[in-house]
């Protein structure tokens, strides 16, 4: 029942463009209304305008590279879940890792792949079964934030000021992060690595170790121009720049690959052992 109720707001009906042009809306007036609102209250701290429009032209450019990447992501989903949702998701709390990763990895526990799932169509079901899967699980962050801010706020202050001790001495905060995003790299990582380990033998289940190995590649060579050459300017395109290289040359792997006739979808046993 909840599938036929569903099957009406799957991939491109126009009720989804409609349900898009609800959010869109929604998230351009409210970033609206903060600039108004900042700009405001700087007037009123007596902020220099050459200031302002410093700030404002920095987080522009700021924004552009990873606009990119947020784009591609979108394309990247668009033949399993139309234009409509992927860019739903990716205009809100998206995250263009998250999100594709998610996809696939219901896509490969529905039908052993993300292809598979594309070769037999999605039906209603698999449109939520997926759908649920990238939405839920990222409601969390804000969810936490909404209920327990205040009262965690206070404590993270007090942990980002304390220290280990000792002549090593490393701050317990900073610790933390780097800590969960060691962990994060390694979940990433693992899962690009998986492909290799089963030596599967289609050329799309090499494209997170492919993608993984090139972003390593460029993030490094960022690393030296921003510590060597002093191109701090770099800091802040570093992560953005190194993704787009890394799905760029995944995009071109798969280009040669569907001209050239190479294996894109697992055989038989590749998906029953996958499923």
């Amino acid at each position: 029942m909840f599938a036929n109720l569903t099957s009406a707001l799957t991939l491109d009906s126009p009720l989804m463009y409609i349900l898009y042009g609800v959010v869109l809306a929604f998230v351009i007036g409210l970033s609206v209304f903060y600039i108004v609102i900042s700009l405001q209250r700087a007037k009123k701290l007596g902020i220099a305008r050459e200031k302002l429009k410093k700030v404002i032209t920095t987080s522009i450019s700021f924004s552009i590279l990873p606009a990119i990447g947020i784009a591609l992501g979108v394309v990247t989903l668009v033949g399993t879940l139309g234009v409509a949702f992927p860019a739903i998701r990716l205009s809100v709390i998206g995250s263009l890792q998250y999100e594709t990763q998610m996809a696939d990895g219901a896509a490969t526990a529905i039908a052993g792949s993300m292809q598979a799932l594309m070769a037999k169509g999605i039906s209603a079901k698999d449109f939520v079964t997926i759908a649920t899967v990238m939405t839920v699980s990222i409601m969390s962050g804000p969810i936490v934030v909404v209920i327990f801010y205040r009262r965690l706020q206070p404590k993270i202050g007090n942990l980002m000021g304390k220290s280990t001790g000792g002549s090593g001495s490393v701050n317990l905060g900073e610790l933390i992060f780097q800590v969960c995003f060691i962990g994060m790299v390694l979940g990433y990582l693992a899962m690009s690595i998986t492909s290799v380990a089963t030596n599967a033998s289609y050329v799309d289940a090499y494209y997170n170790f492919i993608a993984v190995v090139v972003a390593m590649i460029i993030m490094y060579l960022c690393d030296l121009l921003i510590n060597k050459l002093g191109w701090k300017w770099l800091d802040s395109f570093a992560t953005p720049v190194s993704m787009l290289i890394a799905m760029i040359v995944v995009a071109i792997i798969s280009y040669c690959s569907v001209k050239n006739g190479w294996a894109v979808t697992p055989s038989a046993g590749e998906a029953a052992f996958l499923m």
